[in-house]
Order: structure tokens, then sequence, then C-alpha cells
């Protein structure tokens, strides 16, 4: 059964990485999970997603910003729509994150971001059948 579109998560939490999986596999999505950001981006080069939802904090307060600036200066996943849904925002490494540079990023949520937004991105970017998963 064709899907949606493909939508990768990049998450260090497991229980994080299985909810948004069971809830966007519920609407039609394919979705894959990475918990790591180098796992990620390796797997993005594999099979490009059409939307990515990305972590800022995993092994190192700023993970996910590197994820986002490999992303956004490579030719080939460039066009990927990257979602930051972290909680960078209250936490203790907020001051880690950069203001000196733009983000590479569409849009950034705060966890917890609700069900319904989530959707809301993943059909805006990613609603409609992939060149990938359509063979």
């Amino acid at each position: 059964m064709p899907t949606k579109g493909e939508v990768m998560v990049i998450d260090d939490d497991p229980d994080f990485c299985a909810a948004m999986q069971t809830m966007l596999e519920a609407d039609g999505f394919a979705v894959r999970c990475a918990s790591q950001g180098a796992l990620g981006l390796r797997m993005m080069r594999e099979k490009k997603p059409d939307l990515v939802f990305l972590d800022v904090i995993m092994r190192v307060p700023t993970e996910g910003v590197w994820v986002s600036e490999e992303v956004a200066n490579d030719p080939e996943l460039r066009d990927i729509p990257v979602v930051f849904l972290t909680s960078i925002v209250s936490s203790e490494y907020a001051g880690h994150f950069p203001t000196d540079r733009p983000l590479r990023v569409k849009i950034f949520l705060d966890k917890p971001a609700p069900m319904a937004r989530i959707l809301e991105l993943a059909n805006r970017f990613a609603g409609s059948p992939s060149s990938s998963s359509a063979s």
C-alpha cells in the first residue's frame, strides 16, 4: 500500500521515537527513526526522506544544529524540510543554542508539541506520495 510520504525522526529518546512513529504511521506515513545525528545523516543519504523531525539535544547539546547544517550544505539533501522538535529552550542547555547565525530549518517546535501540529506539518511537507515510496 502506498504511503503519503517518507518521514525521518532523529531523536535519542526511544520512547519519543516510537510514539512519533506510531502516530505518523497511523496517518499513512512511512517512518524511519535514528537515535543519533550521524546515523540519521547516513540513513538520509541511503534513502532520502520527504521530511525530518530533528531533536537538538542528543549526545551533545547542539547535535541537531550540526545535523541541520550538514543537511543544508549537502546538495543531495538540502531540499529536505527539517523541523526542530526539541526541549532545549526550557533546558539547562538553552545557552548552548546558537543565536549568532540563522537556523537551517523550516520550523522550530518546543516539546511537547501537540500531535495535531506535528501531523499538520507532516501533511504539509510530506503529505503526497514521494518518488522513493512509489517504487
